[in-house]
């Protein structure tokens, strides 16, 4: 009888255990896995005992200079936190992946980025950080998708291991004099601008890149890209020399323009432009050479500046049309449209030369005033529309969005009163 008490006994004080342990489950499973919207360490604190955090943390307007994301090793969501003037250390000491997005934003005051154990994000975006002493990644950021580092002033970033990107942006950081990037492929786009000007891009294992834009830079050494899909084009940049060697084709637009001290340019293996050929407003560029294997440009070959001569040997294919404009007294339009239009290799309709001109009255060439240039910017309508004055029908057809907007509008215009008649006589006869 009692064995039989005993064990009832230790049979219910079991059953308490469980009830208890499964209450205690359910309530440690909700804290790691809600969204949390906070501004302080108190939020961060209640979620330290869990190493996978399912869902978004988000904190903005912190209270506080210091705020540590202690225990959580993954994060399937993102950690956003941003305008908080009074932070001035952000420490996430075991924070290894996050699935989402890792995002620090808008902290004036900002000293100690402090990111240890990152390895893996998906979009990393660092923007606004005036006082940021360093961007490091210690154990290696070897997965990520998207990267975006604005407006900080570190003189580099340190621990990129990734081998591919879909997106990389650098921009603003003014006293950035390095950069290193370890892919091998950049799937999306590299965009480079308004960094120092003396800052050195490195990319010694890069080999296929969609598209890319550089402006402001010092150099840019891409010795191994082979193939660009999409546009590249390098703007008002301090770099003496540009050579891609390895280049064989780009997909897009190539852009040079507006880069005062380039004097040399080298892109020996290229055959290929499948959008405009731009080279305009460098200044020390005397001669345009550079590409002993190009043979087609399927849009515009645009080129500008005060330049004497050029030398383009196997170029014997342009789709689009050719415009040459220099300063020299010495250029001969003559030598050039006897080989380029009387020798069958400008396929467009658009021809022209000209040289001994004031540099206030060139026009500006494919993609050289915005800085940028699009795939759809092939220079198939070479001359500026002052030149095509009075054809509205040319105009409208050179905008697309002027059409699409000027069709919509149309558009309207007619439809608008027969659309109010319908639904007068609606209501009219709900009414009766």
């Amino acid at each position: 009888m009692k064995f039989a008490s005993s064990l009832f006994a230790l049979s219910t004080a079991a059953l308490v255990v469980h009830a208890a342990q499964q209450q205690q489950q359910p309530k440690q499973q909700s804290v790691c896995s809600q969204d949390i919207t906070g501004t302080g360490q108190g939020d961060l604190d209640a979620i330290k005992g869990c190493k996978q955090y399912q869902g978004t943390i988000t904190l903005s307007n912190v209270a506080g200079s210091d705020l540590v994301l202690e225990g959580v090793e993954t994060v399937t969501g993102s950690v956003i936190i941003t305008d908080s003037s009074g932070l001035s250390r952000f420490s996430a000491p075991n924070l290894k992946s996050v699935s989402g997005e890792l995002k620090i934003t808008q902290h004036l005051g900002l000293v100690k980025l402090e990111l240890p154990a990152l390895s893996e994000v998906q979009r990393l975006t660092l923007r606004v950080l005036p006082e940021v002493e360093a961007i490091d990644f210690p154990a290696g950021l070897a997965k990520v998708n998207q990267v975006t580092i604005d407006d900080t002033p570190v003189a580099t970033v340190n621990g990129l291991t990734f081998d591919t990107v879909g997106k990389l942006t650098l921009s603003q950081n003014t006293l950035m004099k390095r950069f290193e990037l370890p892919a091998s492929r950049v799937s999306e786009s590299l965009l480079v601008v308004g960094n120092s000007h003396e800052l050195d891009f490195e990319a010694p294992q890069l080999l296929e890149l969609q598209a890319a834009e550089f402006r402001e830079v010092g150099s840019v050494n891409m010795p191994s890209v082979a193939h660009v899909e999409g546009d590249l084009s390098f703007h008002n940049s301090d770099m003496a020399s540009l050579n891609l060697d390895n280049l064989e084709r780009v997909g897009g637009t190539m852009v040079i323009a507006n880069n005062n001290h380039i004097a040399d340019m080298s892109f020996k293996k290229l055959e290929l432009v499948g959008g405009a050929l731009s080279i305009a407003n460098n200044s020390q560029l005397t001669t345009i050479k550079g590409y002993p294997s190009l043979t087609a440009v399927h849009g515009t070959v645009d080129l500008a500046g005060g330049f004497e001569k050029y030398e383009l040997p196997a170029l014997q294919d342009v789709r689009g049309g050719m415009r040459i404009q220099t300063t020299n007294d010495n250029f001969s339009c003559m030598d050039a449209e006897k080989t380029f239009k009387y020798g069958s290799v400008v396929k467009g309709t658009v021809w022209g030369c000209k040289s001994s001109m004031q540099e206030e009255n060139m026009d500006p060439a494919v993609g050289q005033n915005d800085g940028s240039s699009t795939s759809s910017d092939n220079g198939s309508t070479l001359l500026p529309k002052k030149q095509n004055a009075g054809n509205h029908e040319e105009d409208v057809a050179e905008n697309p969005s002027s059409a699409q907007s000027a069709a919509a509008l149309t558009t309207s215009s007619i439809h608008y009163p027969s659309a109010m008649v319908f639904i007068v006589a609606l209501l009219y006869g709900s009414l009766f």
